[in-house]
């Protein structure tokens, strides 16, 4: 097996790790003229800190290939815009409230792609998610959990939903995620999740305004995909992430990164709908536009404080 077929078997988060290596030794490079040697030594440095650095820069390349390399000159980009956005931006600004996504023109001004949350956004699934955790926690001997607590964790990766509430080891979070799942599996029955009033309505309005719509889930990527065939959403949402798609779960913004990717559009070009404060720290993460709603699992106080721009009451 050549070098260059060797490095490209090498996952995505090697072959960034590799290419930021590059920069302490292009540093050092350059830094190495104020050291106390003699200028033959400093020759000597100058040639080894900088192809050290040549190294690790066209090594993350390879591992990474084109679209890899694309991909995170695409995030510095975008983490750069966030940044200029959030210093514009006035720390204490209040959202904008609105009773549904069309009633402002200005919330989908410029707007190509909307990004949902599935859980409490789209789909009403709180007492079938809190029954489960409920049964996961009484079969597990935890101390006991009331369905508000529970509820608030909707959103959160599964380990940290019982992590958030309960004090535990990681493997207990493990046991835990392992006994929802096989709890949730017998529980997940058709009907047991239904779509809010109004949802297919505001998907058919955007569909019509040519608007690409994807979700962002926490959910499993078979369990999401399921229920878009059985609530026949599949029609509207053209593109899914699920907690199994991706490493950084919400409030990261990987799933909303790789969403950008997938569609080729702009961050600026994006709104992230969601109820709870994690999809919208989420869509602030990767520098989009961001609109919660508080009919789901989350509640305005705390949309107010994740700094959603809108708020649908």
């Amino acid at each position: 097996m050549s070098i260059k077929s060797y490095l490209q078997k090498l996952s995505f988060r090697t072959g960034v790790i590799v290419l930021l290596m590059c920069i302490p030794f292009y540093l050092l490079s350059f830094v190495q003229v104020f050291f106390p040697v003699s200028t033959a030594t400093k020759g000597i440095l100058f040639t080894v800190f900088f192809g050290l650095a040549k190294s690790f820069q066209y090594g993350g390349i390879a591992i990474l290939g084109k679209e890899g390399y694309k991909q995170v000159k695409g995030y510095f980009k975008r983490k750069k815009q966030l940044k200029d956005e959030t210093m514009k931006a006035d720390n204490n600004r209040t959202p904008h409230y609105c009773p549904d996504l069309f009633s402002n023109p200005e919330i989908l001004s410029g707007i190509r792609l909307v990004i949902f949350d599935f859980d409490g956004t789209l789909g009403d699934s709180q007492k079938l998610i809190t029954d489960t955790m409920l049964a996961t926690i009484e079969h597990l001997n935890l101390p006991m959990r009331s369905r508000e607590e529970c509820a608030r964790t909707i959103g959160l990766p599964l380990k940290e939903c019982f992590s958030s509430i309960i004090p535990m080891s990681d493997e207990q979070a493990e046991e835990c995620a392992e006994v929802y799942s096989e709890i949730f599996n017998v529980k997940n029955v058709p009907g047991a999740v239904t779509v809010f009033p109004g949802v297919i309505e505001t998907l058919e309005r955007l569909s019509a305004q040519g608007i690409l719509m994807s979700i962002a889930s926490s959910r499993s990527h078979r369990t999401l995909a399921k229920l878009m065939d059985e609530l026949d959403l599949s029609k509207y949402i053209t593109y899914l992430i699920a907690a199994d798609d991706v490493i950084e779960k919400k409030p990261a913004a990987e799933s909303v990164l790789k969403t950008l990717s997938h569609f080729n559009i702009e961050a600026h070009e994006t709104l992230v709908v969601g109820d709870t404060e994690f999809d919208i720290l989420m869509g602030r993460n990767a520098g989009t536009h961001t609109c919660g709603v508080t009919y789901g699992n989350g509640s305005k106080e705390s949309l107010e404080a994740a700094k959603a721009e809108w708020i649908v009451c």
